[in-house]
């Protein structure tokens, strides 16, 4: 337990005295006694009333008043005063009520800064607050306690710490999450229209988390919240609001291999007696890598307003703008042609001094909360983001003869994107009494919009130079002239839009029973344009055509969804569900030529789970048997002759594909006792392209678990909080065929060689220890791999995409909290 400092002389509004104080997370008894002890206020309460209730962590200028409604939110009781005393006694309307109204005077529902727990009261993923066991599906969430304890500061990051997530690198400094063998290619902010992060949509947005309270996850089919896409889930970032009392966080970390960051973080009232409010966010890192030639600057600003623009309505507004520079372009390490390992040093830098991606991205949002009723509120949600981003590559590709020891060329490309997304969401949320049962509805309506153009220019340089894997300085890739040369291909208009209706209804059955219905209505458009300057055998000419043109819409797709839950217990809930999505092929032609585009995949997920909210809510627990079907996949149309367009689509497919996943999903994750914090979770994955009878997802291992926990040591260690963890998969592998150089073409259509290469599995420590000095600051020791295991975390091709897992590192953390 941590010790409050010194009473302020500051009066507010309500009589009582401001005192700074800073109330560690623990049993709600222990902290209305330090409460009271700090402020001189009596506190009366019956010890059965707070029995197995915890507090939340509380810190800040606060009244006595104030303190008490951050420290009892959510808990179903509420502070009365006599005089100068104040009684704790049971809400009027219950916790229900407590819960769903909108307060900013206290912790925002669902929101983990503060709270020091490695689980939250609620998700937003569906687009209102619900607890999690009120979801029929499988959810996670990566609490702002745990960013911090790991360390956490990007999505990438964050997704592998997650369980039944994949993460794999890309060339694009992005990492590709999966989940079930499906790729998530969407995001939420706010559980608003989701945005696309796919890389046919040229973004490739590095998200840090120093914008972010929390990061939550729904793996199976979620068409419901995203339209369009795969089902493997949907990933939803949270945002940090302002508080409603002053906090100030100041934060620098240095790393091995010269990893520098600092982050202020300020929040807080601003003017008309705290109904205006604001926060500011600055993060700044500068660091390189564990493979040499490789270097990322990345400031990032983050700002947002919050105004009580009404007794029941709350309006914010707020951007974020980043620039990451990032010195190198590496693509990953190239295999022997057989798929064997090549077995170069970690540090292998296969990319150049000169070569560089820069990316500006900016980001404008406004939401809106009204309390048309006491039941019923109206949320809107917009968000508005931009991208452009450069590149002048320097890579190497190219599989290696295992005799000759040759065959890997320099490569590169001069590169321009820009990206444009426009999100809306309008929803209606509310309860109603009907048949003697509270029932709750949720009507909504979303729109994503979406531009973009990529260009490649004539690169003044020569592309096919020999590169020596095993002599790599012997062979340097000749810069040539950097001045951006001659446009060759242009994929513009490259554009996406989808909008669509939904709806949820939650019927109460009985006291203990729930049946959930819903259905989306989805619209998909798309449409683009390449354009070049080359011929069909990939030659310079002097004719710039139109190579390729897509026009591709689908009719309105009707989503349905549907589950059950039943209270078992008070603590243990039974579920089942079944949910649809639906995946457009645009990229995919059917025949003839030059074709249209493909009918999407249609897929479903259905669950039978069972979830507890253990020991008063501080610790959640879930189990989840999942089939994942996936059908009218794109297979090759025998009948027609096959050609591609790069990045255009090709010809000819049918719907015929079947793919199915399935498995198991084990999660807990909160406070096992005083002071121990874990999560933990295992899932096991069989999936099957039952077209071709092979396995669809190589990637995906059969087998994850993923662990990790503090403890903060008690008495007079109380100082100290140790904890660590450990990521486990097993096999992943990868195979296929590969093409070789074509010297008199100058360019990759040579002959092809097959490859096949396996990761066994393997298993990844850490570790972290902290010493609070006093009650402001913290320093924090982050040991990643702490026993150096040598492996590739992303399988790639024979060419190029293997990229091997960090070796140990340690990183040192100095945090303040005012």
């Amino acid at each position: 337990m941590i010790a409050p400092a010194s009473v302020q002389a500051q009066t507010s509004a309500d009589g009582g005295k401001a005192v700074t104080l800073s109330i560690a997370a623990q049993p709600l008894e222990s902290a209305l006694n330090e409460l009271s002890a700090a402020t001189g206020t009596p506190i009366g309460f019956s010890p059965a009333l707070v029995a197995g209730k915890t507090a939340p962590a509380v810190s800040g200028a606060l009244t006595p008043h104030q303190a008490l409604e951050l420290l009892l939110a959510g808990s179903g009781l509420e502070a009365q005063a006599h005089g100068a005393a104040i009684t704790i006694r049971k809400t009027e309307h219950g916790d229900v009520q407590t819960l769903r109204a909108v307060r900013v005077e206290a912790r925002r529902l669902g929101e983990t800064e503060g709270t020091g727990s490695y689980t939250s009261d609620a998700i937003t993923i569906g687009k209102t607050a619900q607890g999690m066991r009120e979801m029929p599906q499988s959810v996670s969430v990566l609490t702002k306690q745990r960013l911090e304890d790991q360390n956490i500061t990007d999505l990438g990051k964050a997704a592998e710490q997650i369980s039944g997530l994949t993460v794999q690198d890309s060339g694009h400094r992005l990492t590709d999450i999966y989940s079930r063998g499906f790729s998530i290619d969407s995001i939420q902010l706010d559980g608003g229209a989701p945005m696309s992060t796919s890389s046919g949509n040229y973004t490739f947005i590095s998200y840090d988390m120093a914008e972010f309270d929390r990061v939550e996850v729904l793996r199976g089919a979620a068409g419901l919240l995203n339209g369009t896409g795969n089902p493997g889930g949907a990933v939803n970032l949270v945002r940090k609001m302002p508080t409603a009392t002053p906090q100030f966080t100041f934060t620098a970390s240095a790393g091995r291999w010269d990893n520098y960051r600092t982050e202020v973080d300020a929040s807080g009232p601003l003017a008309f007696d705290g109904k205006l409010r604001g926060r500011a966010v600055v993060a700044y890192e500068d660091r390189k890598y564990f493979t040499d030639r490789r270097a990322t600057e990345k400031p990032t600003f983050y700002g947002v307003l919050e105004a009580d623009i009404g007794p029941d309505a709350i309006l914010a507004v707020g951007g974020r703008y980043q620039q990451v520079k990032e010195k190198g372009t590496p693509q990953g390490f190239p295999r022997y042609s057989n798929g064997a390992d090549i077995g170069l040093p970690r540090n292998t830098a296969l990319t150049s001094d000169w070569a560089y991606e820069d990316t500006t991205s900016s980001e404008l949002f406004a939401k809106l909360s009204w309390r048309l009723a006491p039941r019923w509120t109206l949320r809107a949600n917009a968000t508005l983001t931009e991208e452009d981003r450069n590149v002048n590559g320097g890579y190497v590709s190219g599989a290696v003869n295992p005799i000759t020891r040759t065959g890997s060329r320099w490569v590169g490309s001069d590169q321009y994107s820009w990206n444009r997304q426009h999100m809306l969401d309008i929803n209606l949320s509310g309860a109603f009494d009907l048949f003697g049962r509270t029932h709750e509805v949720l009507v909504g309506a979303d729109m994503q919009d979406i531009k973009s153009k990529w260009q490649s220019f004539v690169v003044e340089r020569a592309t096919g130079q020999v590169a020596d894997l095993f002599d790599i300085g012997s062979t340097p890739y000749a810069s040539g002239d950097l001045t951006r040369g001659q446009l060759f291909r242009s994929y513009e208009p490259n554009d996406t839009r989808q909008y669509g209706v939904y709806g949820t209804l939650r019927l109460e059955v009985t006291d203990k029973t729930k049946v959930v219905v819903g259905a989306r209505a989805n619209k998909y458009k798309f449409n683009q344009v390449y354009s070049t300057y080359l011929n069909d055998s990939w030659q310079m000419t002097d004719t710039w055509r139109i190579a390729s043109a897509t026009q591709y819409s689908e009719p309105t797709q009707v989503v349905p969804f549907g589950g059950i839950l039943h209270d078992l217990t008070p603590e243990w809930t039974a579920y089942a569900s079944y949910a649809e999505i639906f995946n457009p092929q645009a990229y995919y032609k059917s025949g003839p030529a030059p074709g249209a585009g493909l009918n999407p995949m249609h897929g479903s997920n259905t669950e039978l789970g069972l979830k507890g909210e253990l020991l008063d809510g501080k610790l959640n627990t879930s189990i989840a048997l999942y089939r994942v079907v996936q059908k009218d996949r794109a297979v090759l149309d025998t009948r027609y002759p096959t050609s591609e367009t790069l990045f255009a689509g090709a010809c000819c497919y049918i719907n015929a594909g079947k793919v199915v996943s399935q498995g198991v999903d084990l999660e807990v994750s909160g406070e096992i006792a005083r002071g121990v914090n874990i999560y933990a979770g295992y899932t096991y994955n069989h999936n099957r392209d039952e077209t071709e009878e092979a396995v669809f997802s190589t990637i995906t291992p059969k087998h994850s678990f993923k662990l990790f926990g503090t403890w903060q040591l008690p008495g007079r260690a109380s100082a100290w909080k140790v904890g660590g963890g450990v990521t486990v998969n097993s096999k992943q592998y990868v195979s296929g065929s590969a093409a070789s150089w074509n010297e008199s073409a100058q360019n990759w259509t040579g002959g092809t060689v097959p490859f096949n290469y396996t990761q066994g599995g393997y298993a990844v420590w850490n570790l972290m220890t902290e010493y609070r000095f006093n009650p402001n600051w913290t320093l924090t020791l982050n040991v990643d791999n702490v026993f150096d295991k040598w492996y590739y975390r992303t399988v790639g091709r024979s060419t190029l995409g293997n990229y091997y897992g960090e070796p140990r590192n340690a990183r040192l953390t100095l945090r303040g909290r005012f």
